[in-house]
């Protein structure tokens, strides 16, 4: 099946260009990153292994632990390996026809995100259930994200709570201060500059502890250093930030 016939797919992954594994702060995480990519280089394994399963994996965390940036990073690698893939935003289907979902189980690797989205849509939750078995008649793989593990999710459909249940389930850890130092550099490397230990600590104890907001300090400093052709210094981060 082509991506036209799905171009959400396409349309998401063209939105998030820098979600890949790289430039992901795996601490506390490694071994869910280890396993991610064995799903996303599986045809190579299946190809060799034939008797080999399917993956079939569940990630859960609260926000800003990186979730949709992991399935997103899972994706680019597997369709760079050679596999179909489609990926269900589903707080976006579920305000679409559940037609949406008709020969998604010829896909490689099928990827569902916030799945707790689809609370109160027993529709969809009946389409995805069916899709489930579908995946798993044909040998192929599904990774699913929710803010929570399958009997705390809410959902109405038992059946369907219970298939998500017998998946490998994962937690995602969010950052402590090491993490979000590191975040910092991380984001300060991407766009060509540093900072030092000195100065992430100083944004740490000011900045909101998120990661979207040390984005945003990140992108300010770097547009205010390059009009200024300044160094980022802790009394430079304190004029441009207003601490």
């Amino acid at each position: 099946m082509s991506d036209t016939a799905h171009p959400q797919l396409a349309l998401h992954l063209s939105r998030k260009p820098n979600s890949d594994f790289k430039n992901f702060i795996e601490t506390g995480n490694e071994q869910i990153l280890s396993r991610l990519k064995q799903v996303a280089q599986a045809r190579d394994r299946l190809h060799q292994y034939p008797d080999s399963k399917p993956d079939w994996l569940y990630l859960w965390g609260g926000e800003q632990t990186g979730k949709s940036h992991l399935l997103l990073a899972t994706c680019q690698l597997a369709e760079q390996s050679g596999q179909r893939v489609f990926f269900l935003d589903a707080a976006q289907a579920r305000d679409l026809s559940t037609s949406l979902l008709t020969g998604v189980s010829e896909f490689d690797l099928v990827v569902v995100d916030d799945l707790d989205c689809m609370r109160g849509h027993g529709q969809w939750q009946e389409a995805l259930f069916h899709l489930y078995n579908q995946l798993k008649d044909r040998g192929h793989a599904l990774l699913v994200a929710s803010e929570a593990p399958p009997q705390q999710i809410q959902l109405s459909l038992p059946d369907l709570i219970s298939r998500l249940s017998a998946m490998e389930i994962y937690q995602l850890t969010a950052l402590d201060d090491a993490g979000r130092a590191d975040a910092l550099e991380s984001m300060a490397r991407q766009r060509g500059f540093s900072v030092s230990e000195d100065v992430a600590t100083y944004i740490l104890n000011r900045s909101g502890r998120d990661l979207n907001s040390l984005k945003a300090v990140i992108e300010r400093l770097d547009l205010q250093s390059l009009q200024e052709k300044r160094l980022i210094t802790i009394p430079f981060v304190k004029k441009v930030m207003g601490w």
